[in-house]
């Protein structure tokens, strides 16, 4: 729980902190040059790495993850999961549309190898999902897994492929730096926030008294 509560605070703290600062120096000139470096001298090769994380953290390939996820919880009647499930997932998408509509930030118009969405730059709504959806699929699929091996192996597959996410919205050149890192943060408090009211509502279901069958 303090954990979890920790986790919040920081995860707001720095997006706040991110918002506040990055239309001044230093970060205004490290996203600008970033956003240069990669229109001009990025490597074809690297721009192809990352279209298949790109894709994975937007709409369709979190769609798909959630579909599957939400068929096997629903067959389990697991729904405070697949409540929780929902949450992560819409949640987390809905509170970054809101935030582009507050800080309609414009995207990098150093050149792109991809058509620019037409959303707002902050924060980036891939990388909260590559934190918010793809820890709260880890967390779903870990506490069903039986060897703490797998489970060591899924939270390290999910943790590269967050970053992942993130670093590929640079690459292409359609996020600058603070983007991403603001939705790292965004991400993570809002996973926390979920997992906080999950284990709430966990409490509170054993409190309550069981009713006798006569």
């Amino acid at each position: 729980m303090r954990a979890l509560l920790f986790l919040v605070v920081a995860g707001l703290a720095g997006f706040v902190a991110l918002a506040l600062a990055y239309e001044r120096e230093p970060l205004a000139s490290i996203d600008a040059d970033v956003a240069e470096w990669a229109a001009s001298s990025m490597p074809g090769a690297a721009e192809w790495v990352a279209r298949p994380p790109s894709w994975l953290g937007g709409w369709i390939g979190i769609t798909m993850l959630g579909i599957a996820l939400g068929v096997v919880l629903v067959r389990e009647r697991a729904w405070l999961d697949l409540g929780f499930l929902l949450a992560t997932f819409a949640g987390s998408q809905v509170v970054v549309a809101l935030l582009k509509g507050w800080f309609d930030r414009p995207r990098p118009d150093a050149g792109s190898v991809v058509d620019l969405p037409s959303s707002a730059a902050f924060p980036s709504g891939h990388a909260t999902a590559g934190v918010a959806s793809l820890g709260a699929a880890a967390v779903l699929v870990a506490e069903r897994l039986p060897s703490q091996r797998a489970r060591i192996w899924l939270w390290s597959a999910v943790a590269v492929g967050g970053v992942a996410v993130g670093l590929s919205r640079i690459a292409l050149n359609v996020h600058y730096v603070t983007d991403v890192v603001a939705g790292w943060c965004l991400g993570l408090a809002w996973l926390s926030v979920c997992l906080l009211a999950r284990d709430r509502m966990r409490s509170c279901r054993r409190r309550q008294p069981r009713t006798r069958v006569r």
